[in-house]
Order: structure tokens, then C-alpha cells, then sequence
């Protein structure tokens, strides 16, 4: 697992500075919560996302899972264009990959 310094977290978050929506990123927060669980037969930790009910997780995923929670909320959130949708949900899923 690759430790970052809260400098490079926050560079890595401000390249989402523009064109995302809070709105959006508190509902994600609050209807795909998060975790980690550590693996000790691989001395890792495996972050992940609560979709639908199932535990999809972070790691070599995120085209995936911005496509799927895309094709999930787009109905709830047609005020936000799909671009701003896309690029708020990658901030989240990157947030929580820290």
C-alpha cells in the first residue's frame, strides 16, 4: 500500500476542484458508504464501495464503478449534466482510495 502525505492528497483532490458538484458528492457519501478490510494472508488492505447492496471493490476498478454508479443515480440527478456527475463520482471514489 503506497502511503501518501496529506500534501499529495490534496493535490491529487484538486484536480476535481471545478466543475463538481457538492450536492452530489454528499449523497454519495452518505448512499455508497465505504470501508477497508485488511487481508493478512496478503498483508494488504482492500478499500471498497458499498453498490447496491454488494461490495465492489476500489482496487483496478474505477471505469467500472464510475460507469455503474453513473447508470444508478443519472435518473435521481438529471439537473447535474453528465460530465459534472462523472467527474464528481470519480472525486469520491478517489477520495475514498486514499
Amino acid at each position: 500500500m503506497i502511503m501518501l502525505t496529506e500534501e499529495e492528497k490534496k493535490e491529487i483532490l484538486s484536480k476535481y476542484d471545478d466543475n463538481t458538484s457538492s450536492e452530489l458528492l454528499t449523497f454519495l457519501k452518505r448512499n455508497f458508504p465505504s470501508g477497508e478490510t485488511n487481508l493478512d494472508w496478503m498483508n494488504a488492505t482492500m478499500k471498497y464501495i458499498f453498490v447496491g447492496d454488494k461490495v465492489r471493490y476500489l482496487d483496478g476498478n474505477k471505469k467500472y464503478l464510475v460507469n455503474l454508479i453513473d447508470s444508478i443515480i443519472e435518473d435521481q440527478w438529471i439537473g447535474i449534466t453528465q460530465p459534472i456527475r462523472r467527474r464528481t463520482i470519480k472525486k469520491y471514489i478517489d477520495g475514498v482510495s486514499m
